[in-house]
Formats: structure tokens, sequence, C-alpha cells
């Protein structure tokens, strides 16, 4: 079960990867997001992700758009 969860902003990313690679248990992949003309890949979560919210992938983005979340019994606590 996913402790925690990534919130990508599609309108910034850039699809570099970067995340990707950075994301220590590989739940992060390249993948198509809607209808961009230009078939260009974005991060996304894996469909059986096991996130952990452990905020990697977000400090590494190189144009910061992606938010971490570790999930609490109560509510979401931002880690970026």
């Amino acid at each position: 079960m996913a402790r925690g969860e990534v919130i990508i902003d599609y309108q910034i990313c850039m699809g570099c990867g970067i995340c990707v690679q950075a994301c220590p248990f590989s739940y992060l992949e390249l993948s198509r997001y809607g209808n961009d003309p230009y078939k260009r890949l974005y991060p996304e979560l894996e469909a059986d992700h096991g996130c952990t919210g452990c905020g990697i992938c977000a400090k590494e983005c190189p144009l910061e758009c992606i938010t971490a979340r570790k999930k609490d019994e109560k509510k979401d606590v931002p880690l970026s």
C-alpha cells in the first residue's frame, strides 16, 4: 500500500526523466500524458505503486514541478 504520492504539474514538466531516475524504488515511469501534440513522455506513478513520499524525485526535479506528500492518517503532509 502506498504511504505517499507525488503530484506533477504537467504544464511545467518538460519530461526530462530526472525524477524517474532519482526514484530509489522505481515507482515513477515515463508515459504519454493527455493529448500532447508532440507525443512527449511525462513522469507518472505506476498503477500499483508503493510510493513512500520520500521526496527525492521532487528534490531532483530541475523545474520544481513535483510535490511529494506522505499520507498521514489525519491529513496529507507536504514535503516540498
